[in-house]
Parts: C-alpha cells; structure tokens; sequence
C-alpha cells in the first residue's frame, strides 16, 4: 500500500480582505490590456470561481464581471485552502504530489471521520501596545472533516481572576467565519470537486469601542504634523457606532498614551484611535482584522499528519489593477531564495523580470500623492535640533526633490519649471498635484522593455545613485558601524541611513516607519543587470570609441 509522508495546506497562507456585503469577491487574475488604446497597461479580468451552496458543496462558474460591492457593501475576499497529500509509492518508492479526496483517503486506510480542523485567529494589536494579553481577542474552532456548517469565529479576550478583559465573553467581537466544503465526486470547469477544501470568510470591517467611543475630533494638521495638545481639533466624527461600544472602558487600551514612561512604542507609533489628538490617550478602539492559522489533523494508519496555513485578514484592495512592487511574495523570496543569476545566458529572462518590476513602479506611483507625502517626510525627518546630512547624500528637508537636490534631481526642476524651494507644493491651475505629474512623466517611459534598457545602460551610474539601496544583510554589518552613512549601504545602525529622502522608492516607509527599499535580492539583480548591459556595451563598442547606446 502506498504509503502517507506528509500532509499539507495549498496555498500556505492566504489574505483575506474585509468587507460588509453577504457575497464574497469573486475570483480575478491580472492580464495586459492589449486594444488598440490599452498601452500594455495591468487589467484585471474574470477567473473560474466557487459558489458554496447552504449545505457547503461547490459549484464552479466564470462571471461575466467583477463586482466589487453590493450597494454600498464591499464584498469580502474570502480565500479557499486546499488539502494535499505527499505520498510514496508502494511500486517504486517514487514521492508524489496528490489531492487529498475522500476516496483516496479510504485508498490509504483513512477517511474523512478521521480528518479534523482547529482555528485559531486573533487581533493583538492593543496587547503589543499595552502589554496585557487581556486587551487580545481570540477565537478558536474545531471543526470535524465531515461537519459542512458555516462556523462563525467569535472571538473574547483571555484573562486571569482580577484581570479586565478588552472583550467580554457574552459580547464577543466577529473574526469571521470557516467552513469545511462538502466533496462531490465531479469534475466541472477544471475544478476537481472531490478534493478536501476550507473557506476562511473575513469580517465584516467594523469598529469597537467602549460605551464612551461616541464622538472625537480628527487632527486639524497635516499628515506627518506634530501637534501641540492645546491646539483647537478638527471637525468631530463619530468613532464607533452604537451598536458596537461593547468593549470594557476599564482596561489598560481605554487609558494608553503613545512614548508614556516605561514603554516602547511599536512603530508607527501613531497609528492608533486617539493618536494627534489631544493629549494622545487612546480611544479604546478596535477592529476584526485578525490573523491566525487553520490546522488539519488528519490520522491514517494509528499515525498522527498536521497540515497548517495561515491566514491574515486584512483591509480591502482598492486597487485590484495596480500591482505593487513590494509583496509578501517579494519578502519570502527575499529571506529563502538564493540571488537571481544575472549572466549572458540569463539576459532575457532577467530582463523581462526587471521590466515587470519597472511597470510595477509605474503602476505603485500612479496610486501615490508624491506632494503629499513628500509634505509628510520633511515633516518626519525633522528633529529637534535637526538631523545632520552628509556629503554624496540627498537632501533631508524642505529641498528634497527640488533644483537643490542634486546630483539626484534632473526632471523635476524641468518639467515644474520652478527654481524655487517649496516645503509644500504649490499647484497650479489644471496641474494641482505637480509632483506626482512629474512621477508619473519620468516613469511611464520606462514600462516600455526598449527604453528601459537603453536608460539603464546609458545612466549607470545616475540609476545607481537614485535607487536607494536596501539594508544589509546581517553578514555584511561591521561590528561598528560609525556615524558617517555609505551612500551605497544602509545599516539599520545608523540613523541617517532611516532618514527619507528622494531617493527612489521616494517618501514611502516600511513598517518601522523608516525610508522603504527594494528588496535586497531585487536590488542586487537590478544592479547586476545594469553592470551586464554596461559590459555588453563596452565589447560591442569600436577600438577607441565610447560604448554604444
């Protein structure tokens, strides 16, 4: 008989996107807009979905389009997890990948009786500012293989006697909901309907609070302003609505104030209800974003197989078109795998991969304000006193991105036509955003595969200096780093090199609210790639005369 190796979740982990509408987003995949006026721009279009019945079976079909919201309802991205067996053959000893189906189940002395899920999702994001495990929220499920009821995941804080949990036990606070969907032995549209699946639905995205989450006032600043406490707030909005002020106003979240003594503050720092407002204190407020793991315990032949993937459930995707440049998938492969190899014989393949980062630029820009949050690093960059700058580095204050700012700065005196320094941009009648119309001129050339490639072989060593590097690797840090920032390294040590400036990705943080990068792999295949043209460009060229275009 063959024989069971392992068990295990496709796809790993999945996101998950909020929203208030009864019917989950329908599947969609990117393509490229290829009419006559579509300039090879990222469209989204129609993919084989799954309809889940009231009894939990499936039925596959391709909608004509995709719709977003039901009334004025987002609908929720709710992902599916598929299970997968890794068997060994009992003819030639041979590993294969199989479907994890009832009749193969009974095939390997198993069946669905002995299949069992348990989930388990969260939010923690009050208990890392507090430090109490009582401002948590959890919920937990098991499910068995063969029980095909839609599960609602409620989740309450845990607590110890005399602790104040965030979130009572009888007014539980939704995380969303799991199924396990029924096998029907059918194939249709491609999709094999007898392979074991879950669903994981998100939330609705809704807010919590305490009874006294009624009214405040928004930040009369700028983004990125640092506010004096008596200064007069902006216009009053409601904070929670009355339905949901079922939180405890008596826990350590309703009283918590940002950079209080004793405390470190997860960054960003001020990304909470209450925060820029009055005094800082919080409001209370909650939300059923969550993140967890969903587990399949499976036993075949007295032995024991788990199979866990994860799910984070975060907010919708207003820009199902526009593919970022920095991913999850980016990261992971960032930490896993090994460099690209950038040789002769990888030229095309690599240079197809840097083009499509390129396009990914283009498309990240044309979602951003660039004046708007180049007002917002000035704002962050400055300290009192301020920080000091360094000689080969760009501009750190209100001459970022302006004439001041060179060698960096080329087009963007051009086409503002300005020689003026402005911390804030001034637009003009018909160009109200001219930082971001020149974003969009100097990169929407560079999505064309031709263009791209004579830029990069032709301005080496600008591309160079304009890409801001990534930090290190740990292997590459000395032991002391020094104060004087590498204009070509970045070491998390040194606080220059956290500092925003123009260089590209421009204005943008990660998420300890320092300048954003590339990732050190695509970082280091882009630079190899331009070290590549650059030597193809010097063998090509004539005895005595300059390299080639």
């Amino acid at each position: 008989m063959d024989r069971v190796v392992e068990v295990y979740f496709l796809p790993p982990v999945a996101i998950a996107r909020v929203g208030g509408s009864d019917n989950p987003l329908e599947a969609f995949e990117w393509d490229t807009d290829v009419s006559t006026h579509g300039a090879h721009q990222t469209i989204i279009k129609p993919a084989v979905s799954l309809d889940v019945g009231a009894d939990g079976s499936l039925r596959p079909y391709l909608p004509n389009v995709i719709r977003f919201k039901d009334g004025d309802q987002l609908r929720p991205a709710a992902p599916f997890f598929e299970l997968w067996l890794r068997i060994q053959s009992s003819h030639d000893g041979e590993i294969r990948e199989e479907k994890a189906t009832p009749a193969r189940l009974e095939e390997l002395g198993a069946s669905v009786d002995n299949l069992q899920f348990n989930v388990t999702v969260a939010n923690c994001k009050a208990q890392r500012r507090t430090g109490s495990p009582a401002c948590s929220y959890i919920a937990r499920l098991e499910v068995g293989g063969t029980d095909h009821e839609r599960k609602p995941l409620l989740a309450i804080s845990p607590h110890t006697p005399g602790q104040e949990p965030l979130v009572y036990p009888d007014r539980p606070i939704p995380l969303g909901a799991f199924q396990v969907i029924k096998p029907a032995p059918a194939t249709a549209m491609g999709i094999d309907l007898s392979q074991i699946r879950v669903r994981f639905t998100p939330a609705r995205g809704e807010v919590y609070g305490p009874p006294n989450a009624i009214a405040g006032p928004s930040s009369p600043g700028q983004p990125g302003d640092i506010i004096a406490a008596a200064i007069l707030p902006g216009a009053i909005h409601e904070i929670v609505p009355d339905r949901n002020r079922i939180l405890n106003p008596n826990t350590p979240w309703s009283t918590y104030i940002m950079n209080a003594a004793g405390q470190t503050d997860p960054q960003p720092c001020d990304s909470y209800d209450g925060a820029d407002v009055g005094n800082w204190q919080s409001w209370g407020v909650v939300d059923d974003t969550c993140d967890g793991t969903i587990s399949a315990q499976l036993i075949v032949a007295g032995t024991r197989f788990t199979a866990t993937a994860r799910v984070l459930s975060g907010v919708p995707d207003y820009a199902p078109d526009r593919r970022p440049f920095s991913s999850l998938a980016g990261d992971l492969a960032d930490r896993e795998l090994p460099p690209v190899d950038v040789s002769e014989a990888t030229i095309e393949q690599t240079g197809a991969e840097i083009a499509d980062l390129f396009a990914r630029v283009f498309e990240t820009a044309g979602l951003m304000n660039l004046d708007a949050v180049r007002y917002k690093a000035i704002q962050s960059n400055i300290n009192d006193p301020p920080p000091p700058n360094y000689p080969g580095l760009p501009q750190i204050d209100k001459r970022m991105m302006t004439k001041d700012d060179e060698p960096y700065v080329d087009l963007t005196p051009i086409l503002l036509d300005s020689d003026k320094v402005a911390q804030q941009s001034d637009g003009v009648p018909y160009l109200p955003l001219p930082y971001s119309a020149v974003a969009m001129a100097a990169h929407a050339p560079l999505t064309d595969l031709i263009t791209l490639r004579d830029f990069l072989r032709t301005r080496k060593d600008h591309v160079g200096r304009l890409i801001r590097p990534p930090y290190g690797r740990f292997s590459q840090f000395e032991e002391a780093p020094g104060k004087v920032p590498n204009p070509s390294f970045r070491d998390s040590r040194v606080s220059r090199d956290g500092l925003h400036d123009m260089r590209m990705p421009p204005f943008m943080r990660d998420s300890d609210e320092n300048a954003l990068s590339l990732t050190w792999r695509d970082y280091d295949t882009l630079m190899r790639f331009i070290d590549l043209l650059a030597e193809q460009a010097a063998a090509n060229a004539a005895p005595g005369q300059p390299p080639k275009a």
